[in-house]
Order: C-alpha cells, then sequence, then structure tokens
C-alpha cells in the first residue's frame, strides 16, 4: 500500500484537515439528497417510460453517484477521526520499520 494512503503516517495537522475537508464536502454533497431522490422515484413512479426517457433515469444515476460519493467522504471523515482520537489517547505509536517507500 502506498505510504500516503496509511493515516499513521500523516501529520496531525493534515488529518483536522482532512476531518474538516471531509465533513464540509459531505455535508454538501448530502444537503436535500434525500428529497431529491424521493422526488425523482415519485416522478418515476407516477409517469412511467415518459419521466425515464425525459432525464429521470440519469437523474438517478447522478443521485446514486452523489450517494456513494458522500459514502466515501464519510469514510474518510471516520478514518481520519480514528487516528486523531488513538493519537489523543496515547494508542498510537508510529510506525518506525522500514516501508517500501512509495
Amino acid at each position: 500500500m502506498k505510504r500516503w494512503m496509511i493515516l499513521q503516517t500523516w501529520p496531525v495537522a493534515a488529518l483536522f484537515l482532512g476531518l474538516c475537508v471531509s465533513a464540509a464536502l459531505f455535508a454538501w454533497v448530502t444537503l436535500n439528497l434525500l428529497d431529491v431522490a424521493l422526488a425523482n422515484i415519485r416522478l418515476i413512479k407516477q409517469y412511467g417510460i415518459m419521466a425515464l426517457l425525459d432525464g429521470g433515469l440519469l437523474q438517478l444515476v447522478e443521485i446514486l453517484a452523489e450517494a456513494v460519493v458522500s459514502l466515501l467522504l464519510f469514510l474518510v471523515f471516520k478514518g481520519c477521526e480514528t487516528e486523531v482520537v488513538s493519537r489523543w489517547r496515547g494508542q498510537h505509536k508510529p510506525d518506525t520499520s522500514p516501508g517500501d517507500g512509495g
């Protein structure tokens, strides 16, 4: 695994930055996501094939893509949070073993 992907090697300032950025982006991406998804499903349910042909299917795919991005941002947030908390509690010992250097 590449060294930059291992959160234990990140400085605390970078972890806090990761926390802040991922939380802000998570909130921005998920804003009204459920309302839009439910409205899209109601539209497709009410108008069927016509709604799909008029862009309902594309919008549904976009909503699902936003949900995946939102989940990934949440996972980044939880990873950074877990690392910060483990360092704060003194449970983290920096890895001094030689790695692949990548």
